[in-house]
């Protein structure tokens, strides 16, 4: 791996772009160079470089067998890290792609244009869940462990909220739709035009995989606690 060059790493595996670019390298200056001359430009240790690059391939998503054996608590967890690493990592290094794009072309420009948009309307999306879907569970996690001194206040302000409704609105949600299709557009006759489709292609895949633990695992316990709480509640109110 020391021996190849730049653009024939990230063509290889674009997790390795990732990395190069938490360190800094600036893929147009250095694609031309083989990672022991990008060590020797910045004085970097080659042992360390290389574990960094091995360790972008083992930290892969845990398998959907895995995940099933979580917890709710755990997979709210998992789903809250997953968020982070999509804001903070995936699409930051894909808008820096992005902005690499060069070319007089409408679908560059267009491109540019959007992603910025699509990025912020993610990001609101993001919030919008763990401030609203997640906090619920979260309450309903410590009803059930019994560390809410008034219960039925705490759900008073959210009894309109029902999950199984947000189970079935949430399995039409497609939040890449318009981005695929703009991205789908791009010709690979170029390195960064196919380094950018290979990123989005992966978000994609990481998005969809997201959204199968949200809809096969996360929101069933949800809503099979939710009711367990309210029957509680519903049989506490009928003793008294």
């Amino acid at each position: 791996m020391i021996d190849k060059t730049i653009s024939t790493l990230l063509s290889e595996n674009s997790a390795h772009g990732r990395v190069l670019q938490r360190l800094g390298v600036d893929f147009e200056m250095y694609y031309h160079q083989t990672l022991f001359e990008v060590c020797q430009v910045f004085k970097w240790n080659q042992t360390a470089i290389l574990k960094a690059l091995e360790l972008e391939k083992v930290n892969a998503k845990l398998t959907y067998e895995e995940l099933e054996k979580h917890s709710l608590g755990q997979l709210m967890a998992y789903l809250r890290q997953s968020h982070v690493i999509f804001i903070k990592e995936y699409l930051p290094y894909i808008g820096i792609l992005v902005d690499k794009l060069k070319g007089p072309g409408s679908l560059i420009k267009d491109l540019k244009l959007v992603f910025p948009l699509f990025f912020q309307d993610f990001v609101t999306h993001i919030h919008a869940e763990e401030d609203g879907l997640f906090d619920y569970v979260k309450i309903l996690l410590r009803l059930d462990k019994g560390t809410v001194i008034n219960p039925l206040k705490k759900l008073y302000f959210l009894r309109d909220i029902n999950l199984e409704t947000i189970a079935v609105d949430h399995k039409d949600e497609d939040e890449m739709d318009s981005m695929r299709a703009l991205v789908a557009e791009l010709p690979e006759t170029e390195f960064m035009m196919d380094l950018v489709k290979k990123e989005f292609q992966l978000f994609d895949e990481l998005l969809g995989f997201h959204a199968k633990i949200e809809d096969q695992l996360f929101f069933p316990k949800s809503i099979v606690l939710e009711k367990q709480i309210w029957a509680e509640i519903d049989q506490h109110s009928k003793d008294n």
